[in-house]
């Protein structure tokens, strides 16, 4: 467990792996299933289908997303990187600026170009004129990394809504008749009948049979929906706290734009630095428990 309260383990990286594997498998079992009623069909048997379920439909797509998800977190921690750097020079030159002068220097008449960001060549709006133009270009670059973090908000709720609605489609389907003249097989057990349609999953089956290695396979995808469950749950809480952590940023540097005098403007860049710490010590746990 971290100091800010989030415990990342081997075991959810290995959740987190075979989570997004078992998404990507998911098309070639469904065509595994179709070639398993051929079958059934060629011997003489009922045939039988799946209904169309839109429950399948994202299922690649997810797995793509996590299977990435180390990238796309790095991409954020990078891009947050860069302008807390720029905010922590920005807020030494304040420092300085008020040392040279007094805390109770009123901003206007500070002039702009004695801060570093003055000569930046990335200007989000139009280059600045005054210190107060400074520091909104400052909040509107923190407002992009809190949509950034929203995004990640939604990303994970619909992990969550998808996965919930793939457990019983994919069950479903698993224990769905081979065919509509007998109860058994099940399409699990049709699939394990045939290597070249066997699932290509990482479990060590206890029987070469394939009722049992179908019984077996089935449970474990059980225990491995659950697990992702709790996962998904603890990396979407994160989001929620990274993006209430951010918004108080975004709120603090607004402030820090209405500032009057050169002591208020340093009391709330001081509050925006030290929420960000918070912030990146979060990403960065995060961003290391993915890469590993």
């Amino acid at each position: 467990m971290d100091q800010l309260g989030y415990a990342w383990t081997g075991a959810q990286r290995r959740t987190l792996e075979r989570y997004a594997h078992f998404l990507g498998s998911l098309s070639s079992i469904l065509d595994n299933i179709s070639g398993a009623f051929e079958r059934r069909r060629s011997a003489g048997h009922q045939p039988s289908v799946l209904a169309m379920d839109s429950r399948w439909n994202n299922a690649f797509f997810n797995g793509q997303y996590l299977s990435a998800l180390w990238r796309y977190v790095n991409e954020l921690k990078m891009s947050l990187k860069k302008d807390v750097d720029v905010l922590a020079v920005f807020s030494r030159d304040a420092l300085d600026i008020t040392a040279r002068f007094s805390r109770r220097e009123a901003i206007e008449h500070v002039d702009f170009r004695l801060f570093s960001l003055s000569r930046s060549a990335r200007w989000l709006l139009a280059p600045p004129t005054k210190v107060e133009d400074l520091t909104h270009e400052l909040h509107l670059r923190f407002i992009n990394h809190r949509s950034a973090i929203r995004q990640w908000v939604f990303r994970f709720d619909e992990l969550y809504r998808e996965s919930l609605g793939l457990n019983p489609a994919f069950t479903s389907a698993m224990d769905h008749r081979a065919c509509r003249c007998h109860t058994q097989p099940s399409v699990a057990q049709m699939l394990f009948q045939e290597a070249i349609t066997t699932p290509a999953w990482n479990l060590v089956y206890s029987s070469r049979d394939a009722s049992i290695r179908a019984m077996e396979y089935k449970a474990d995808i059980a225990l491995l929906f659950k697990a992702f469950k709790n996962l998904n749950g603890q990396m979407g809480l994160l989001a929620q706290d990274l993006y209430q952590r951010m918004e108080d940023v975004v709120l603090t540097l607004r402030r820090a734009s209405y500032a009057v005098r050169l002591g208020e403007l340093n009391s709330t860049l001081s509050a925006a630095m030290k929420a960000l710490g918070q912030c990146m010590a979060l990403l960065e746990d995060f961003e290391s428990w993915l890469r590993k």
